[in-house]
């Protein structure tokens, strides 16, 4: 097999390649976010957590799961932190 055609062969295989950072969606980050509006909680460790949540009109507590959360619209919902474990 010559040069040329090893060359060749490689270049096609590569051209529908991706890579693994192109094709997985990206994680929701840890702690606070908010997606078009929508304000969300995402718990990263194991067990359940009290947040405390920030709010325009009143701020309040909730216990969470491991995971994401939502948690309000993000114009009335400024802010959320950890607390305690509950």
């Amino acid at each position: 097999m010559s040069a040329a055609l090893v060359l060749s062969a490689s270049a096609v295989g590569l051209v529908g390649a991706t890579h693994p950072a192109e094709a997985a969606p990206l994680a929701h980050p840890c702690g606070y976010y908010v997606i078009q509006n929508n304000a969300y909680y995402n718990h990263c460790g194991s067990g359940n957590v009290t947040i405390h949540i920030e709010k325009l009109f009143g701020d309040k507590e909730q216990c969470v799961t491991p995971g994401h959360t939502p948690i309000g619209l993000q114009p009335f919902t400024t802010f959320a932190y950890y607390v305690r474990p509950c």
